[in-house]
C-alpha cells in the first residue's frame, strides 16, 4: 500500500510538471503566433489591437499580475468552497439523516423485542455448558 501512494506522489509531480512545461510551451508558442505579421485577432467584428503583445515593455503587467491574483484566490478558495458546499453538505447531511433514522429503528427495535432478549439470555444462562474443560485434558489436546 506503500508504494501505491508512493507512485502516486511521483505520478502527481509528474503531471504538475508536464502541465507546467505544456503551458510554458503554449505561452511562448502564442507569443510567437501573435508575432507574425499578418495576424489579426477579431471578435464579434471588432478586432483586437495586438500591438500590445507585440510589444512586451509596454504592457501593463500590475493589471495582469491583479488579474492573476484574482483568479488564483478564485481557484484556490472559492471553487473548493462551492464544491464542498454543493456536493459535501448535502452528502454529509443525507447520510446524518439516514444514519438517525437507523439508530432510531434499531432503538424502536431493542424496546420492542427487550422481553424476548432477556427470555433468550435466561434461557442461554440456564441451558449453557457449564463443565470447564480440566487443565489436563487441554494439554493433552494441544
Amino acid at each position: 500500500m506503500k508504494n501505491v501512494f508512493k507512485w502516486m506522489l511521483i505520478g502527481g509531480a509528474l503531471l504538475a510538471m508536464l502541465a507546467m512545461w505544456s503551458g510554458f510551451a503554449l505561452w511562448h508558442g502564442f507569443h510567437e503566433f501573435v508575432m507574425q505579421p499578418d495576424v489579426s485577432l477579431s471578435i464579434n467584428g471588432e478586432d483586437i489591437d495586438i500591438e500590445g503583445l507585440r510589444e512586451w515593455g509596454s504592457a501593463p503587467w500590475y493589471e495582469v499580475m491583479f488579474g492573476m491574483m484574482i483568479a488564483g484566490l478564485v481557484l484556490c478558495l472559492v471553487l473548493p468552497l462551492v464544491l464542498v458546499f454543493s456536493i459535501g453538505l448535502p452528502i454529509l447531511l443525507t447520510v446524518l439523516i439516514l444514519g438517525g433514522v437507523a439508530f432510531g429503528l434499531l432503538s424502536l427495535g431493542g424496546l420492542l423485542f427487550s422481553p424476548f432478549i432477556l427470555l433468550a439470555l435466561l434461557l442461554w444462562l440456564v441451558f449453557r455448558n457449564k463443565r470447564r474443560p480440566s487443565p489436563t485434558t487441554a494439554t493433552s489436546r494441544g
